[in-house]
């Protein structure tokens, strides 16, 4: 009985450390989730802030553009002062915004307070991912990397929810409290093991490694692979570190060059660009933003838009929770492959619904069908599309370039986020929505077929075993690459630049 109690504790600790994550995603979800609640809430009579539909748009899509600055403030930090700092730092912008939209008084203090949440977004949006992976046993990873989207949708759901009982500025309020928890947990939490091995803290990075993973010998060979690999990074880069600042500047820009040019970084920004752009163009953070028009224009005007809201969140959640034992029992490419044809599937579906209505060539109407492909496209979306995406990018990339790449390869959301909720508005309203359908049906169709090609599976194999292959080393490679090298020159393949001494 003590044996098991105490094979439980590591699993407790990463779930504990995940919640931390969780819960700041929550907030997050509440900050997509929330348009649909306000921008209705404003339309009304009695309100004293007034809108136009430009404005609207605005609204529900700036956090999409402040998501680059988010971005690019992460990338170095998350490498200069560690994963903990960074994440305590994701929650700051968004309490801000929240306590805004409670003073807000005008449309443009409701922009600013988005931005604000949105740069909060874009801090945590390579972040969470990369702190999960770091952290969790790679028989767990999976299942909690897919709490991220889990907690979006709860984070969707829960302002959706009480946003339909209460005032859009008690529905802020209750947010808040989301990120404010997450907050709290974070203190709690220790550094992730590879960036304290990438700084050097070799013995630090044990003690935190078997806390989190407890201690055996398949954890102490994980963690030694980690380590060799760093200490032979670290080598190959010690000299000239007295250097001038042109000197540094020219070695800098030398670095970036060659690392776009290593298949271990530009595989995965090729991977990660098409996975991102097809998650957002599959119309998760739209459907979240214009649920109640949305609805309305599929169903018809005479649709409780309300209910259907609050049973397509409930769904979203059912669908997440079944998605993290999924994701436990099925390959990444599987889900991602299988769940994006349904999604092509139901917005051509979709779109051949609405326009033979429009066109007043049913036979008859009834809202079972348009609801009954609401529910499927809302499935494929819950149950893969919105899940994926953030399992492999807290995967993929290598440590050295774990800050960098996934830095990167976020920037590509939050144009992504930006364009796809506020140009919906926009092509319903020129093209309308059948077409509109089409555009962004066609744009996953393309994101897939290039996935098909490029994207390795990473279900249960180590973050160190994913950047060998993405290198193109094998196991033995890896052995030989280990050894010293003819005379006193130190080649190495690894991430880093190719010093000769």
């Amino acid at each position: 009985m003590d044996k098991k109690q105490k094979s439980c504790i590591p699993f407790l600790r990463q779930c504990f450390l995940t919640a931390s994550v969780a819960f700041n995603i929550m907030g997050h979800g509440c900050v997509i989730g929330y348009p649909a609640v306000l921008i209705p809430r404003l339309r009304q009579p009695e309100s004293y802030i007034h809108p136009t539909a430009s404005q609207e748009s605005w609204i529900a899509s700036v956090i999409g553009f402040a998501f680059m600055p988010g971005n690019l403030l992460v990338m170095p930090l998350m490498d200069v002062i560690g994963r903990k700092k960074c994440h305590i730092l994701s929650v700051i912008p968004i309490l801000v915004g929240w306590f805004l939209v409670l003073l807000a008084d005008n449309v443009q203090a409701l922009i600013l307070a988005r931005f604000l949440q949105g740069i909060s977004m874009g801090i945590l949006g390579p972040l969470g991912s990369i702190i999960i992976s770091e952290m969790t046993d790679p028989k767990y990873r999976g299942a909690f990397l897919t709490c991220i989207s889990l907690s979006l949708t709860i984070g969707v759901m829960f302002t959706h929810t009480i946003g339909t009982l209460l005032s859009w500025q008690q529905t802020a309020l209750l947010c808040s409290f989301l990120s404010f928890t997450s907050l709290n947990m974070i203190i709690f939490t220790p550094e992730t093991p590879p960036w304290l091995i990438a700084k050097g803290k070799y013995e630090e990075s044990r003690e935190v490694f078997y806390w989190l993973r407890g201690q055996g010998p398949e954890q102490e060979d994980e963690l030694q692979h980690m380590i060799t690999a760093q200490k032979m990074i670290r080598k190959s880069s010690v000299a000239g570190q007295k250097l001038s600042f042109c000197t540094k500047t020219k070695r800098f820009f030398r670095y970036i060059g060659s690392t776009f040019k290593k298949p271990e970084f530009y595989k995965p920004m090729l991977i990660m660009l098409h996975v991102f752009a097809m998650f957002q163009f599959a119309g998760i953070n739209v459907i979240s933003s214009y649920a109640k028009d949305i609805i309305e224009q599929v169903v018809g005007p005479e649709a409780n838009a309300v209910v259907l809201m609050v049973i397509l969140d409930c769904e979203r959640l059912v669908c997440n929770i079944l998605a993290v034992f999924i994701m436990q029992k099925c390959k990444r490419r599987t889900v991602l492959f299988t769940l994006g044809a349904i999604c092509v599937i139901s917005y051509i579906s979709k779109a051949t619904y609405v326009l033979t209505k429009q066109n007043n060539w049913l036979p008859f109407e009834n809202q079972i069908v348009p609801i009954f492909l609401i529910c499927m496209y809302m499935f494929s979306l819950t149950f893969g599309l919105s899940t994926i995406p953030f399992a492999i990018s807290g995967e993929i990339f290598p440590l050295e370039y774990r800050g960098l790449g996934g830095g990167l390869s976020a920037l590509p959301v939050s144009l992504n986020f930006f364009i796809a909720v506020k140009s919906f508005p926009v092509l319903t309203g020129s093209i309308g929505l059948p077409l509109t359908y089409v555009v962004y049906g066609g744009i996953v169709s393309y994101c897939l077929v290039v996935l098909w090609f490029i994207l390795p599976e990473t279900k249960d194999r180590t973050l160190q075993e994913i950047e060998d292959e993405l290198r193109g080393n094998t196991v033995l490679e890896d052995r030989r690459e280990s050894e010293p090298l003819n005379g006193n020159i130190l080649l190495r393949r690894y991430s880093s630049q190719i010093i000769v001494h």
